[in-house]
């Protein structure tokens, strides 16, 4: 005759199954954590207002809409079209000459108005001008179309006079 287990036996082989189950459920959910690769963080906190709050006085940009030469040897000009505000990028001022010559319309990338002489693009680089118009401070350079940085090059800080 075979014996019956009793309630307290079968009690603790439930518990004992169960806890097995538990470790191997977590054992294998750590293992796939662990071979997944660690994705940086792409998001750009953008200082100031939130973005598109702050209206440009009429003749506010007028101060801004120049040219710029960068460090690294390319033209940075910003315009105004109505009330809009662009930036586009040249690799040098003679490059800039000659399109502006041929009648050539580079790309151009759209500006937001976030503060008094500061704005954002939708790419997340971020421009604050100073001494009225005369240096402007590019954060986030390798968000912007045709920009020249090392390919790997994250939150490079361009800074420019006319």
């Amino acid at each position: 005759m075979t014996r019956q287990p009793s309630s307290r036996e079968t009690t603790m082989k439930k518990s004992i199954i169960s806890a097995a189950l538990a470790i191997a459920t977590f054992g294998a959910t750590f293992a796939v954590q662990a071979q997944s690769p660690a994705q940086p963080d792409q998001s750009v906190a953008v200082p100031g207002p939130a973005r598109g709050t702050y209206a440009l006085g009429v003749s506010e940009f007028t101060e801004f809409a120049n040219s710029y030469a960068l460090t690294n040897g390319q033209v940075a000009t910003f315009t105004q079209r109505g009330n809009h505000y662009f930036v586009q990028l040249k690799s040098s001022l003679r490059s800039q000459q000659r399109d502006d010559s041929n009648g050539m319309r580079p790309a151009t990338v759209r500006l937001r108005p976030i503060g008094p002489g500061a704005f954002v693009t939708d790419g997340g680089a971020y421009m604050t001008f100073r001494d009225s118009g005369e240096e402007v401070t590019i954060n986030n350079f390798e968000r912007l179309p045709d920009a020249r940085v090392a390919v790997n090059d994250l939150n490079v800080q361009m800074i420019a006079r006319r």
